[in-house]
Formats: structure tokens, C-alpha cells, sequence
């Protein structure tokens, strides 16, 4: 009860190779009601995510969630089912109730969060450590900080 329940969130990525590049930049693009990126890399491999499925702890790669990747993906790139099939994974997102990142001190004495990002947490990740960093050293919490404070999910009786 010292911290807000924060539940993971399972998101699937694929890996494709090439030796010519499809895209020079990032792409997003949302296929059909769901969200897909697909990520060019240097070295030729083309990242292509990410699946978010409400399942637990559960980390497998399965393949409906790569049929889905590859669906979606195709219908902004359709020459991607030519690329080779390099890796596929799956990992959990921390999400907070609302979504949104959980930012600050909590109910219990010297412990301030910094949690719940869900699928933003590489975008976030700067900020967020200004944020803590600012509460750390001063202890106040910044103006842009308060909506994400822990308290907004206490219960009032």
C-alpha cells in the first residue's frame, strides 16, 4: 500500500536485416488501431515494434504477436516480408493506473519513485531524471512534476 500498483506490460519487437535500406529514419504509423514503429539501424537491421498485450509477467514470444508486428508493418512498408528474420523478444513496461509515469516521494520515508512510464519510458527518461534529480536535492517537487505525484492515488474517505 506505500506505493501505487504498477503492472507490467508486455510488448513484443522483432529484428529484420537487410543489406539495402527500406527507410533512412524512424517511421511510425498506426495499422488497423494499433501502433507500429519500425526503427533503421546503422548496421542494416530493422527493428519493428512493439505489441502491448495485458498478459501478466508472461514474456513469451508467440506468434501471434509477431504475425501482428509483420501485418502492420507490411502495410507501411510492404517490402518488409522480404527482409531476413533476424530476432524476435518480449519484455514487460511498467504501467501505472492511469498510464501515465508515477514521480516522487511516496508514502514510505525516503523513498521517491520513478515508475510507470509504460511505453514511454526511453522518451521520458531524461526528464524524469531532472525531475527526481531536483527532488533529490532539494526536496520540493517541480511545477511540471506534481500532476505525475504518487499521492493522486490515494483514496479519500
Amino acid at each position: 500500500g506505500t506505493v501505487p500498483a504498477v503492472r507490467p506490460v508486455k510488448g513484443q519487437v522483432l529484428r529484420l536485416r537487410t543489406r539495402t535500406p527500406l527507410l533512412r529514419r524512424c517511421t511510425r504509423g498506426l495499422v488497423k488501431g494499433s501502433s507500429v514503429y519500425l526503427v533503421p539501424r546503422a548496421d542494416g537491421e530493422l527493428v519493428v515494434g512493439a505489441t502491448q498485450e495485458e498478459m501478466g509477467f508472461d514474456t513469451r514470444v508467440t506468434a501471434g504477436g509477431l504475425w501482428e508486428l509483420l501485418r502492420d508493418a507490411r502495410e507501411l512498408v510492404p517490402g518488409i516480408t522480404e527482409l531476413e528474420f533476424a530476432e524476435a523478444t518480449a519484455g514487460l513496461r511498467p504501467g501505472s493506473p492511469d498510464n501515465a509515469p508515477v514521480l516522487g516521494p511516496s508514502a514510505l520515508p525516503n523513498l521517491v519513485l520513478g515508475t510507470g512510464h509504460f511505453r514511454n519510458g526511453i522518451l521520458l527518461a531524461p526528464v524524469s531524471a531532472d525531475v527526481l534529480t531536483e527532488m533529490l536535492l532539494d526536496g520540493t517537487v517541480p511545477e511540471q512534476a506534481r500532476p505525475f505525484t504518487p499521492d493522486r492515488f490515494e483514496v479519500t474517505a
